[in-house]
């Protein structure tokens, strides 16, 4: 058993879950976040995930990302980032991708190419937002490396939804849905 660190334990348990319309109250910092989903609204596998009231943690994410090697830094903040996957488009999201890669039959989701962009069209977007609204929580907590404690949760935490790095069945399963997804979209703006 992994002991976390104080900052890892704030994502794990936190003492506020919000709703994804709240994610304007996120403050114009860098941290961690995570996406918390209600049991049974995704088909993930059976898992020990961390649990807050009614939902589950599935994902992980920071803001900004990990400088460069150089050591540039992007300017996203908690505030900037969490919009992205609350409301905006899978072209901005990966979590929006992969939730919709999940959810396509049963939000009739189809990946294509719209206004320049790989996402699930404006009606699909607004039906994935409804369904993240009701199914999912966030919780943030500032921290100034934030790579650092996304590194521990990703490597002591069971997270069904980020797959980076992963080789277990459904991390592999996911990627190819989500390979396929792009493939069909962008061979379908071809056409």
């Amino acid at each position: 058993m992994h002991d976390f660190s104080p900052t890892a334990l704030q994502i794990l348990h936190p003492h506020t879950l919000h709703a994804p319309t709240a994610v304007s109250k996120a403050p114009p910092k860098k941290g961690i976040y995570g996406w918390l989903f209600a049991p049974g609204s995704l088909h993930v596998p059976d898992a020990q995930y961390a649990r807050t009231g009614d939902f589950e943690l599935l994902y992980v994410g920071i803001a900004p990302k990990r400088p460069s090697i150089t050591g540039k830094e992007s300017g996203s903040q908690l505030r900037s980032r969490l919009p992205a996957h609350a409301k905006k488009d899978a072209s901005r999201s990966t979590l929006r991708l992969t939730l919709g890669v999940l959810l396509a039959e049963e939000l009739d989701l189809a990946l294509g190419i719209h206004k320049g962009r790989l996402n699930w069209g404006e009606d699909g977007e607004d039906r994935l937002t409804r369904w993240i609204n009701t199914h999912a929580r966030v919780a943030w907590t500032e921290d100034e490396t934030p790579w650092v404690v996304e590194d521990e949760l990703l490597a002591h935490a069971s997270l069904a939804l980020n797959i980076d790095g992963r080789a277990d069945l459904f991390s592999l399963e996911l990627t190819n849905r989500r390979d396929k997804a792009r493939r069909a979209a962008r061979n379908a703006s071809k056409k």
